[in-house]
């Protein structure tokens, strides 16, 4: 699973990274999200293609994907909790999830996630992320929701899980999950529709290990007293035990 993630880079950092041009100068990411917490619903950076014009775009859609078949604002906000996730495994074919991975892929840009390992009865959060701490890309699909009593237009997106590798594995140690991550070469098959369905969900598996890196960190990101989107939580804390 992937409830929680780092995205610490700018709008023109991000930009770059994905090559859109001019830089949007209407997305302010500030401050920098050192950690998002999922069911928080946030609005955060999102890259897809826009098939009128063939450009890759970036916009903030909120986390927790709404379906453009709910119908009534209630359900709408109730489904957000069960759609911050896909499954590789279903994503195609499950009524909530289909259309978007058929017609709206996206990336989701990231800086590095976070996960708990079990160890005798305790939980102990994980940062994981990739050397050097650049931007990468979780594979996602996002949507559009029309709220039909207020007129108002929602962008939504999901993050792709699939099996973890031995890496992630070690860490999210009871459900063994992990965010689909796509390299470059695979970022732009993901976002064009036009590749078949057999070749985009060959993209949904588990990073090489060998390319990821993880430290344990403090319970600060889960503390209730101190704000957890601070440099401060992504630190690395050792607990003895762990060794």
């Amino acid at each position: 699973m992937c409830y929680h993630y780092s995205i610490t880079k700018t709008a023109s950092e991000i930009s770059g990274r994905y090559g859109i041009t001019p830089a949007p100068v209407t997305i302010d990411p500030e401050p920098l999200n050192y950690h998002v917490n999922g069911f928080k619903f946030k609005s955060l950076p999102v890259v897809y293609k826009d098939y009128n014009n063939d450009h890759v775009k970036l916009e903030f859609m909120q986390w927790g994907l709404v379906p453009g078949w709910v119908k009534g604002e209630d359900q709408a906000m109730k489904m957000r909790s069960a759609t911050l996730n896909a499954r590789a495994e279903t994503v195609a074919d499950k009524p909530s999830f289909r259309a978007a991975f058929r017609y709206r892929p996206c990336l989701v840009p990231a800086t590095g996630y976070f996960e708990w390992m079990h160890h005798k009865g305790k939980k102990y959060p994980f940062f994981i992320y990739l050397p050097g701490r650049e931007l990468f890309s979780f594979a996602g699909v996002w949507e559009e929701w029309i709220n039909e009593q207020s007129g108002e237009i929602l962008h939504s997106y999901s993050i792709i899980t699939c099996d973890a590798n031995p890496l992630a594995a070690r860490i999210h140690n009871t459900q063994k999950r992990m965010p689909v991550i796509l390299g470059k070469n695979a970022a732009g098959v993901w976002l064009d529709t036009g590749e078949n369905k057999d070749s985009r969900l060959g993209l949904l598996k588990p990073y090489e290990d060998s390319e990821m890196d993880a430290y344990s960190i403090s319970r600060l990101i889960t503390s209730r007293d101190k704000d957890p989107n601070t440099p401060e939580v992504v630190e690395p804390y050792r607990y003895p035990e762990l060794n």
